[in-house]
């Protein structure tokens, strides 16, 4: 039996407070469902510029930020209120229901971040 693939990707989705719609590269449907999801994407031509307002999610998210070299991205993270820069390569934890937003402050080209939704945001 082959491994299953999917080559159609991203696949976009609507995400409430987000402007336009989500790269997502793994989705809870894929697969014969999974509880877990990975959306993001390249930063280099979003330096200043938030891809979202704050808004909330229903689950957990890990974030990855890679960069070709250390220190090649960098994100300012807010969480509830609370603001700091987060550095390439890192990884950070944004609970569910916390009010969140990043914006890209410093990116080469080829710096990702990558959100790991711990559940789907589309179940239920």
């Amino acid at each position: 039996m082959a491994p299953a693939c999917r080559t159609d990707l991203p696949v976009l989705r609507c995400v409430a407070g987000h402007h336009v719609p989500a790269p997502f590269y793994l989705t809870a449907d894929m697969f014969g469902g999974l509880p877990v999801e990975i959306a993001g994407g390249e930063l280099h031509d979003l330096v200043g510029r938030p891809v979202a307002d704050p808004h909330r999610h229903a689950v957990d998210e890990v974030y990855l930020l890679i960069a070709p070299e250390a220190g090649g991205a960098e994100i300012e993270v807010e969480v509830d209120g609370e603001r700091w820069t987060v550095t390439a390569p890192a990884a950070f934890h944004v609970p569910a229901g916390s009010l969140h937003r990043f914006v890209t402050t410093r990116a080469v080209r080829g710096s990702w971040c990558l959100g790991v939704l711990l559940g789907s945001e589309t179940a239920g």
